[in-house]
């Protein structure tokens, strides 16, 4: 049985997680020149992975009989992201991963079941590794590392 802590940070990591400025991203549709394909199909992959890794975590938490959270809709802030460039974007993706990071870490330090840390470590492997991949994409737009 999982306490009653536990049960609201696992919840509260999936619904920030679920609606992350990268899972919104996947809808916001940025602009892209020809040679950026690759890098938008890259991010989407990114994306991908990390949509399922956080499905991954709500099943966990149905597993153990913890109902999930409510998803509100994406803050309304989000929407000056749509159609916007990926060069632009870039670099508020890294900012962003690097904030999940951190919070994922705060909130695997307050987790005493062993079972909820294995599921948070498995979403913070995965993070770490997108945040690289990440900062290489960026890294690789001349206009993302001007911004």
């Amino acid at each position: 049985m999982i306490d009653l802590h536990t049960q609201q940070l696992l919840q509260d990591i999936l619904r920030r997680e679920s609606r992350s400025i990268l899972a919104y991203v996947a809808e916001a549709y940025p602009w892209t020149t020809s040679t950026e394909e690759k890098t938008w199909a890259e991010l989407q992959r990114l994306i991908a992975a990390e949509r399922e890794a956080v499905a991954s975590l709500g099943r966990f938490l149905v597993r153990r009989r913890i109902p999930p959270p409510y998803l509100p809709p994406y803050p309304a802030h989000f929407t000056t992201l749509n159609f916007l460039a990926l060069d632009f974007l870039l670099p508020r993706l890294v900012e962003q991963e690097r904030r999940s990071i951190a919070d994922l870490e705060r909130d695997r330090a307050a987790l005493k079941d062993p079972a909820a840390q294995a599921e948070v470590d498995k979403l913070l492997a995965l993070k770490r590794q997108h945040l690289a991949r990440l900062e290489e994409l960026a890294a690789a737009h001349p206009q993302a590392r001007a911004s």
